[in-house]
């Protein structure tokens, strides 16, 4: 049908025009019965409008409503909310940005023969979705879809049941027993039993990312098929709240092996297919707890179609974008916002959502935009870096978070950011020490070295570091690397600038994911001196032993601030988040990352 429409293009479209019958089958290479059936079809599917006329060769009006660009979206449109991607990248003629614009429009939770179908798009493709690698913000969100822990922990500290049932600690917090649900499988169909979770245990305490974490834990016991037993050489009264972690989400043992192709998960969703292009998930049928109510999850990978810029760079950057026609035929919208991106100014229709405070938020009701539990820092690399006492100080005054964004011409509000005075926004504001460029200038350095990786905010300020430093005659060279390098980097103390840049937000394990952080982050501890590392980890450890899991925030917040006065970190911003979407979901709560809790998502028939 959409080739015979393109045969009628000739007469032109969107305005009337006076036709025969005759004419009209010529254009189709069809009889007159037959392209009057043509044409009485396309009017019923609202492509044209046909007044035909009474009497043989007299004329008609013919009017063509759609473009054929304007044709090829709407087909594709459909061919995509019946999860037909093949027959919709084809109607586009293979034209991936148009395809991937046409993704982000139907976005959105739809009924497929009775499932219900959740489509969602990204900005960049996802990482290996495992527990024992490095992962950043979505990729941890995914692993609570995939996973599941021992127990769970609110984000006020309080644990809770997940594949273990109960729980209980002796001898001051050095013997932990976890007792587990009967029945419980991985994704594979492979029992998950006391046995299975000591093995990967006992792995777990030599690899690379854990032993620093688990360096006090001596023995993992399975004494019965659902009884687990952890030994511990000092007490630690969260260790249950570490183990809440995504970090720590069970895995088959032999999953931690890099030849170990697939991902078996725990979790209320399981893989069908992982690719540069999109990650599909399904419902797993045999979840201990409440089934998914959403029975699958596409989430594409589609890169920045929109003319408004991400991150600000030079104007010879500038792309054109919106290859495709716009329609109004819309319904559904639902992107995710973080990590890479820049937070744009909403429309009247978005509703803003990111309360962390709340346990479930409906999508109907409008929340105002809070602040994540995180910060985006420098941290001065001291074990390489030339740089003085006096120098770091004047280097933390001197770049003020407000002035890095002024320098290149844009604000916090446009960005989506606020200024930082403390590593996490609950925490009392450090004051800067009084050395102002003007008064100071002969303690600053002659020449910088900065360290980040390719992350918008990241890229945003490192532009104002540049412009504030040359304009004051600090020479400055800024190494741009990739995460996982970067990464792979810092874990091998192999950085050498004398400021590093990174971004870090906490888990909905809280207290316990503030303390992984201060504790296991290796950017933290390998650019400290060693009498300073030392320092940091007799005060995390004393935490450790002596506090409760829900003091753990109160108890780190004098060594933040601590680290902050003394310029080995400087905070720069927090990141308010947003999710976008048109009123289409029921009653999902917002997790701790910022996606919406996707198996709770549901609409009506």
């Amino acid at each position: 049908m959409f080739r015979y429409y393109v045969r009628l293009l000739p007469f032109g479209a969107k305005a009337a025009c006076s036709v025969t019958l005759s004419e009209v089958a010529d254009k189709l290479s069809a009889s007159l019965r037959h392209a009057r059936n043509l044409l009485k079809e396309m009017q019923g599917q609202q492509w044209l409008s046909w007044q035909p006329s009474v009497g043989r060769n007299q004329r008609s009006v013919l009017t063509l409503n759609l473009t054929k660009a304007e044709l090829q979206q709407l087909i594709a449109m459909q061919y995509v909310e019946q999860g037909f991607y093949d027959k919709a990248l084809d109607m586009l003629g293979g034209d991936q940005q148009w395809f991937g614009s046409l993704l982000k429009d139907t976005s959105g939770a739809s009924q497929r023969s009775g499932e219900l179908h959740l489509q969602l798009t990204y900005y960049r493709p996802f990482k290996r979705i495992v527990p024992h690698n490095p992962q950043r913000n979505s990729e941890r969100f995914l692993l609570r879809q995939l996973y599941s822990c021992l127990v769970k922990c609110t984000s006020s500290g309080v644990i809770e049941a997940d594949l273990a049932h109960t729980w209980r600690s002796e001898q001051e917090g050095r013997y932990w027993k976890f007792y587990l649900r009967p029945g419980l499988t991985f994704h594979d169909g492979q029992p998950i039993t006391a046995h299975t979770i000591a093995t990967l245990f006992e792995l777990l305490k030599t690899h690379p990312c854990y032993e620093r974490e688990l360096a006090h834990l001596t023995t993992v016991t399975a004494l019965r098929e659902q009884t687990l037993v952890f030994e511990l050489s000092q007490p630690d009264l969260g260790f249950s709240g570490l183990l809440a972690d995504p970090k720590y989400s069970i895995q088959p043992a032999e999953q931690l092996s890099s030849t170990y192709l697939n991902i078996v998960g725990s979790g209320p969703f399981q893989i069908v297919s992982h690719t540069q292009d999109k990650l599909h998930m399904q419902a797993f049928p045999h979840y201990y707890a409440c089934r998914a109510l959403t029975d699958e999850v596409t989430i594409w990978h589609v890169p920045h179609l929109d003319s408004h810029k991400r991150f600000i760079q030079d104007p010879s950057e500038e792309q054109v974008s919106e290859v495709s026609p716009e329609l109004p035929s819309c319904r559904q919208y639902l992107e995710r916002m973080e990590d890479d991106e820049q937070v744009t100014q909403p429309r009247a229709t978005d509703v803003l959502l990111t309360d962390r405070k709340l346990d479930a938020v409906s999508y109907s009701d409008t929340q105002p935009i809070l602040l994540e539990h995180g910060c985006m820092y420098a941290v001065f690399n001291q074990r390489a870096s030339k740089l003085t006492a006096m120098q770091r100080d004047w280097l933390r005054a001197f770049l003020d978070p407000k002035a890095l964004l002024a320098a290149i011409g844009t604000s916090e509000d446009e960005q989506g950011l606020q200024a930082a005075t403390n590593l996490l926004p609950i925490w009392t504001p450090v004051l800067k020490p009084g050395i102002g460029a003007k008064g100071h200038v002969d303690l600053k350095p002659n020449k910088i070295t900065i360290a980040y990786y390719s992350q918008s905010e990241l890229i945003n300020a490192v532009k104002g570091m540049i412009s504030l430093l040359t304009d004051n005659g600090v020479e400055v060279e800024a190494n741009l690397y990739l995460y996982d390098e970067m990464q792979s980097l810092i874990d091998s103390e192999a950085l050498s600038e004398d400021l590093i840049l990174a971004s870090t937000s906490l888990d909905d394990n809280r207290p316990a994911s503030a303390f992984r952080w201060f504790y296991g982050d290796s950017l933290l501890h390998n650019a400290l001196p060693m009498q300073e590392q030392q320092w940091l980890d007799e005060q995390l450890i004393a935490i450790r032993q002596t506090r409760q899991l829900p003091e753990y925030l109160a108890a780190i917040e004098p060594l933040a601030t601590a680290m902050v006065n003394a310029s080995w970190v400087a905070p720069l911003y927090h990141y308010k988040q947003m999710l976008r979407f048109q009123d289409v979901l029921k009653g999902v709560a917002i997790t701790n990352w910022g996606w919406p809790e996707i198996k709770d998502i549901w609409i009506e028939d």
